[in-house]
């Protein structure tokens, strides 16, 4: 499931969208090998074109998670930003304390997200590149 499917998306939901918008990496090795068919089934399928049409989907994909982070990133830093303000002129209030503290946490969480999130475009490319090289080479941005 993309998230143009999804009419509103919510941070708090953003491990399991990007669970699912991950999917593509974790089936990565299957996707190549289906792109690029040994010499008996070339007649049928394009490994040129197919390399191509995936590249095309993995930067789509990249992109859409590297968005959906940063955007989630900045609403949980604003909400700490808010949070912080209000604890500052009221630092007994243990409730508004435990909320920075959550918001914190979230923040770190998804710092982490963006790290996890190079490591498995790295994978993902350096598969792709291995496997699809004969075929396609995509231009570097």
């Amino acid at each position: 499931m993309s998230t143009e499917d999804k009419p509103q998306i919510s941070c708090d939901d953003i491990g399991l969208l990007l669970k699912e918008m991950r999917a593509i990496d974790d089936k990565i090795i299957y996707q190549l090998n289906l792109a690029t068919p040994t010499a008996s089934f070339r007649k049928e399928e394009d490994p040129t074109e197919n390399c191509k049409e995936l590249f095309s989907h993995l930067e789509k994909t990249y992109k859409d998670r590297s968005t959906l982070i940063t955007n989630c990133l900045d609403e949980f830093r604003s909400n700490v930003r808010g949070l912080a303000e209000k604890f500052s002129t009221n630092k007994d209030d243990y409730i508004l304390h435990r909320k920075l503290r959550s918001e914190q946490s979230k923040v770190r969480e998804l710092q982490s997200e963006l790290t996890i999130e190079e490591i498995i475009r790295q994978r993902s490319l350096k598969a792709f590149e291995e496997k699809c090289k004969l075929f396609f080479k995509p231009s570097v941005k």
